[in-house]
């Protein structure tokens, strides 16, 4: 049985801030999987294990031994694949028909990300089909947010999306979007960096899947709930929350991190751990934070921002009809843009709410901004860099996803 989506978070947390003592021979469990060691052999058996354990068993299970130790547990939430183990793509995880396309969804589903972009598109799906596919979401997921790549290449889901972030190193073209300064709506970064990935992306990028859109949340601001910040010094007295591609643009600001998803951050600042956070709108909205939070800092284009891909198994997309193949791609791809634009209309609203909340906005000084321009400039060298070692011209497609963007903004 599936364990719920609070206990899932839990088993990740909890084995991600884990430090085996035992030796390397024999890796002590988890705190969360000793629970379920009920036979206290300091391994997890096939009928012991749960949640996650459970649809990825055989992918954990590095020595095929049968049973789960603490370094293989270890190193699946913390993203890392079994050294020199084949995984078949076959069907894995939960039954489904065969009519569906099983999605892992992680996320809850009351976030703008699902109910204005993935379940419009899931919608679309079913429709383009004239019914004959469908998309079944998971009931909670079935890896940590580290693995979705691996986890549709493996086939525990058919379907699912993730983030860059989590495969930067793999997966970097898209990862343009995440730059600072860039877009100024999620329908704009979204269409760019599909446009980017099509022009300047490699097929070893997504080996194993078939990309089928990319999506950027809108641009994101900079929270707090101490003071109006009219200096760049300002940010050093800030604890601020921030996860993925947004920790080094925080760290750059000269605050404290603290490295923790924007769900989090809710227990976060009651606690008086984080007194900031990087957010959108709706983030601080969806999340609650406006009972905290009391202070906005702009930035034209975004701090950063979070780089989304939704992917389909690759055999599971190539066995698919030609017809429903077609359909798929009609209602996917570019088409991802104009889902955004249901994020960017819900961010409106939350900027509405959160000026009701109280939340001030105090823009930054014209030369606390140029200090900060500076600052963020190293972000972008860094994301050429990773481009050139899969052979892309980086500078070419920043120029190319930026001009894009231009485009986009003029069109509107």
């Amino acid at each position: 049985m599936l364990l719920s989506r609070s206990l899932v978070l839990s088993i990740a947390v909890a084995v991600l801030t884990f430090v085996p003592h035992a030796k390397a021979a024999d890796p002590e469990l988890p705190p969360l999987a000793k629970m379920r060691d009920a036979n206290n052999n300091n391994r997890i058996e096939r009928n012991e294990a749960a949640g996650p354990l459970v649809a990825n068993f055989d992918t954990m299970d590095c020595d095929n031994s049968g049973n789960l130790d603490g370094k293989e547990i270890l190193g699946f939430f913390q993203g890392a694949d079994c050294p020199q183990k084949k995984v078949s793509n076959g069907q894995k995880g939960p039954a489904r028909a065969d009519n569906e396309l099983l999605f892992n969804l992680y996320l809850p589903r009351t976030t703008s990300m699902f109910t204005q972009v993935v379940k419009p598109w899931a919608d679309a799906i079913y429709k383009a089909n004239h019914g004959t596919l469908k998309i079944k979401f998971s009931a909670s997921s079935l890896a940590p947010i580290q693995r979705q790549l691996r986890m549709v290449i493996d086939g525990v889901a058919d379907t699912g999306m993730g983030i860059h972030h989590f495969t930067r190193r793999k997966t970097v073209t898209a990862r343009v979007s995440e730059l600072p300064f860039s877009a100024r709506s999620s329908r704009a970064a979204s269409i760019a960096a599909w446009r980017t990935v099509q022009k300047f992306g490699k097929p070893s990028e997504y080996e194993g899947v078939k990309l089928i859109g990319l999506v950027s949340p809108p641009p994101t601001l900079i929270f707090n709930s101490r003071k109006p910040i009219k200096s760049i010094k300002g940010f050093r007295s800030l604890k601020i929350l921030a996860a993925g591609s947004l920790v080094q643009p925080a760290k750059l600001l000269g605050s404290a991190v603290v490295g923790i998803p924007l769900p989090f951050a809710y227990e976060q600042f009651s606690r008086g751990v984080v007194n900031g956070t990087i957010s959108n709108y709706g983030g601080i909205n969806e999340f609650r934070l406006s009972k905290f939070v009391k202070y906005a800092t702009p930035i034209l284009g975004g701090v950063g921002n979070t780089s989304i891909f939704i992917i389909i198994n690759k055999n599971k997309y190539d066995g698919l009809a030609h017809g429903q193949r077609t359909a798929i791609m009609r209602v996917s791809g570019e088409k991802f843009g104009d889902y955004s634009v249901g994020w960017d209309a819900n961010e409106k609203v939350s900027m509405e709410s959160a000026e009701k909340a109280g939340i001030k906005v105090v823009p930054l000084p014209a030369k606390s901004m140029e200090t900060l321009k500076k600052r963020w400039s190293v972000l972008e060298p860094k994301w050429i860099k990773d481009a050139e070692k899969l052979g892309i011209d980086g500078k070419a497609a920043v120029t190319f996803y930026r001009n894009e963007l231009t485009k986009l903004d003029r069109s509107r």
